[in-house]
Formats: structure tokens, C-alpha cells, sequence
């Protein structure tokens, strides 16, 4: 019985870890031909060589605020500072605050068109707001190709050459966290 304690603890605990690193919500994700007011103008998935000249990504990311989050139910009552704490943050902070998002475009047959890397640090002054009571950041993540211009300033390698679907994928730290297609016709 106490094994099977002590297992679902650390089963708790690694849950518990996971949850809390991963605890940002995937929003509204798609391709458009433009944003007003850092806001998609439509929402497209066919593009036309003839008639558009950019393909628009654009995702919307809310950031929960630490607080939000419940802390283990112990309290540190002691006055030195434990190493491991200090040189790999265990178990002194569940909540991340720095992000690198990675937006990928790749072609139907597997070429990497475009890839942007941008760095993200959460700050709680930024603007907030409330959903079913509990606080979020929200981070607009946007990037765009040209169809017959190369716009190399947001990563973009080569021209959508192919006639097909394409995806994009978008990495928050490493991690794979939302891929949106999108074709391109003649």
C-alpha cells in the first residue's frame, strides 16, 4: 500500500510538472491575406499566384498568470540556498516565463520555404484579461510570405513554387504545438 502511495505521488507530482509547463492556450490559428489592427482581415486557405500577392499566418496565444497556478502544499522554512534550486531552477518555479516560437512553412514536397525564430518574454504589465475567472496574457504570433516576392526579413528562403497544400508549423520551445495548412493554385 505505501508503494502504491509513494508511485502515485511521483505520478502526481510529474503530471503535476507537465501540466503546469505546458498551461498556455492555442487561440485562433490561420492564414489570411492581411491583418487590420493585428487581427486577420479574412480567413483564406486557397491562394491564387494571379490574384494574391502574400500568404499570412497569423496564431493567438493566451499566457495564464502564475497565480493562477496551485502551489505544492509545502513551504520552504529554511535560510540557506539549496544548489540545485539555484542552478536548475527544481522545484522552485512551475511556471515559464520566457518562450521561443519557431514558425516553419514547408512546401508539398517537404522543402522548407520560410522559418522565423522570435523570442517572447511574458510580462505581467502587458495587457490582461479574464476568462471563467482566471487571468491571461494574450500574445499575437504573425509572420507572411510574398507568392511572387521573397521577403527574406521574416525568414523566407524561396517563392511557393509548388501548386499544392502546404503546412506551417509552429513551435512554442521546442515543442510542436499547432500546424496550419494552406494551398496554393494556378
Amino acid at each position: 500500500m505505501k508503494k502504491k502511495l509513494i508511485l502515485f505521488f511521483i505520478f502526481f507530482i510529474f503530471n503535476f510538472l507537465n501540466a503546469a509547463n505546458d498551461s498556455f492556450i492555442m487561440g485562433h490559428i490561420t492564414t489570411c491575406t492581411g491583418l487590420i489592427n493585428n487581427y486577420p482581415a479574412d480567413s483564406v486557405n486557397w491562394f491564387y499566384r494571379k490574384s494574391h500577392k502574400v500568404v499570412q499566418y497569423f496564431a493567438y496565444i493566451l499566457f495564464p498568470l502564475k497565480k493562477n497556478f496551485i502551489n505544492l502544499p509545502f513551504e520552504k522554512k529554511y535560510f540557506f540556498k539549496n544548489p540545485y534550486e539555484i542552478y536548475s531552477k527544481g522545484f522552485t518555479d512551475f511556471f515559464e516565463t520566457e518562450f521561443t516560437f519557431e514558425n516553419r512553412w514547408l512546401s508539398p514536397s517537404g522543402k522548407v520555404l520560410c522559418e522565423k525564430i522570435i523570442n517572447w518574454s511574458l510580462d505581467t504589465k502587458e495587457k490582461k484579461f479574464a476568462i471563467e475567472g482566471i487571468q491571461y496574457i494574450p500574445y499575437v504570433f504573425a509572420n507572411y510570405i510574398g507568392i511572387s516576392e521573397k521577403f527574406a526579413e521574416n525568414g523566407q528562403k524561396e517563392l511557393p513554387a509548388e501548386t499544392g497544400l502546404y503546412h506551417i508549423n509552429l513551435y512554442i520551445n521546442s515543442e510542436l504545438k499547432s500546424i496550419t495548412f494552406f494551398e496554393i493554385k494556378d
